[in-house]
């Protein structure tokens, strides 16, 4: 006979979370009643109340006093890779309501890595733009962009940026060049400070990383970009012929 040594609220934790995620539950249904759910497991109120707690903390209910708890399914956004896209457009396309926030616009020196991968001198300068895009006002996805300066050397040039949903969207209208490809990496990491207060992630959650250069058609390099993707919330789709 196997034994399961988890103990009871974290069996329950598991057992619910399987629920949602297997659309047992409807998102906004409300949960039974503490004494139902209880009495359902065999196990103590105080014991139930610390596996709600987790599911609470972990994104899977809403609890309201008085009222009871509710779910929150974890539903994601499914975005293809094949082209280069706004990030918000994709966020759109999959049914949700997109927004862009820009979070900080900085003139900075860029670090070695950052040059050799602009096909910079050492020691040059540029802008960071971090920002995040949400879907149903969650943030999904938080980006990191580097602006070299001989593609944009102003601040309130760069500025501009805000007006727009994306940084292909901005570099396309706000300066000389067009981009016209994406080179990228996709890699799987854990979330570590700060990304974890950016997209509300707990620490070590895993994320999707995509990193890359954005080339205008002459193959100049005009911006290099990182993204952190909340994996609980966007899925990305390729498709291969």
């Amino acid at each position: 006979m196997i034994v399961n040594r988890q103990p009871l609220y974290m069996q329950i934790v598991k057992e619910l979370e399987s629920r949602i995620e297997n659309g047992l539950y409807e998102n906004g249904a409300r949960l039974a009643s503490e004494p139902d759910l209880a009495e359902e497991f065999g196990v103590s109120r105080g014991t139930l109340r610390e596996a709600l707690g987790i599911l609470e903390k972990d994104g899977y209910l809403v609890r309201e006093h008085g009222k009871g708890s509710f779910i929150r399914t974890k539903n994601k956004v499914f975005a293809g890779i094949e082209k280069l896209e706004a990030l918000t457009e994709t966020i759109r396309n999959a049914g949700y309501e997109a927004a862009d926030e820009v979070l900080e616009i900085r003139r900075e020196k860029l670090s070695k890595s950052e040059c050799k991968i602009l096909q910079l001198e050492p020691n040059c300068w540029g802008y960071v733009v971090e920002s995040l895009r949400r879907a149903n006002g969650i943030p999904v996805i938080y980006c990191y962009d580097v602006i070299p300066s001989n593609v944009i050397d102003n601040m309130e040039k760069m500025e501009e940026r805000r007006k727009y949903e994306c940084m292909t969207e901005f570099l396309k209208n706000a300066t000389s060049y067009t981009p016209s490809e994406y080179d990228s990496t996709l890699t799987a990491v854990l979330a570590e400070e700060p990304i974890t207060e950016f997209l509300q992630v707990k620490e070590h959650a895993p994320l999707i990383k995509l990193s890359g250069v954005i080339l205008d058609y002459e193959g100049l390099p005009i911006n290099f970009g990182t993204q952190y993707f909340n994996g609980d919330a966007y899925q990305f789709r390729l498709v291969r012929k």
